[in-house]
């Protein structure tokens, strides 16, 4: 709004202003799309333009989205070939006598790079075994003998589990009911080779393996250094 002040000079001594008030001109209002701004092909561009602002912002939504879903699978595939790496098929005893293939995992002893794998040999197995010097309380094959029935092991391998067996007092059904005492059977079982167990006692769970009613062959679970030619 404008102020419009007049001065009259209607006496000499005296000076009357008088004031009053005049509305400010509008400027036209103009629409989004005007008709006098924007022509029919500014239009097209403009929308060509906005089309391509929302493809490309669609599609860098989509690299980022497929960017995590690949760093997702690479984690996803690193953890698995490390469980691999460190773990074993071996068949478990299960609590009602049945034999089970199962994947058991094993933490690594060596510090470097080493993995674990299973070899199956014949008694007499043709090896020497030993307590590692490098870690305390380890079971380690210090020889082999050549053309051995242990001839899948090697010098250094660290023995982290074998079958052993054991006799059991087996009870049916039928005699749990009538108070049985049962009859004596030969289990099979995996023994875990703990740098805790005593080196005799591994000595005796290997070796025990000659009761097996099935003469199957003795499974070890070793821990392997990786060599360069196995890199």
């Amino acid at each position: 709004m404008k102020l419009i002040s007049v001065v009259l000079f209607h006496l000499p001594a005296q000076v009357i202003v008088d004031a009053w008030i005049l509305p400010t001109p509008r400027a036209p209002r103009k629409a989004l799309f005007s008709s006098n701004d924007d022509s029919p092909e500014l239009l097209k561009q403009k929308a060509a333009q906005l089309r391509e602002e929302i493809a490309s912002f669609e599609q860098e939504k989509m690299t980022a989205a497929e960017r995590e879903r690949k760093m997702k699978a690479e984690a996803q595939a690193e953890a698995t070939a490390l469980r691999e790496r460190y773990s074993a098929m071996v068949p478990i005893l299960k609590p009602d006598g049945q034999t089970i293939m199962e994947r058991c995992d094993f933490r690594p002893l060596w510090n470097e790079s080493s993995f674990i794998t299973v070899i199956e040999a014949m008694l007499p197995l043709g090896i020497l075994l030993g307590e590692s010097e490098d870690i305390p309380g380890a079971v380690v094959v210090d020889e082999v003998a050549p053309r051995s029935n242990g001839a899948g092991l090697q010098v250094g391998d660290l023995v982290r589990a074998c079958t052993a067996c054991r006799m059991e007092m087996v009870q049916p059904t039928w005699q749990l009911m009538v108070g049985g005492i049962g009859q004596p059977k030969t289990v099979r079982f995996m023994y875990s080779v703990d740098p805790q167990k005593p080196f005799e006692e591994v000595l005796e769970a290997i070796a025990s393996n000659r009761m097996d009613p099935e003469q199957r062959p003795v499974l070890l679970v070793v821990e392997r250094k990786e060599t360069e030619v196995q890199q």
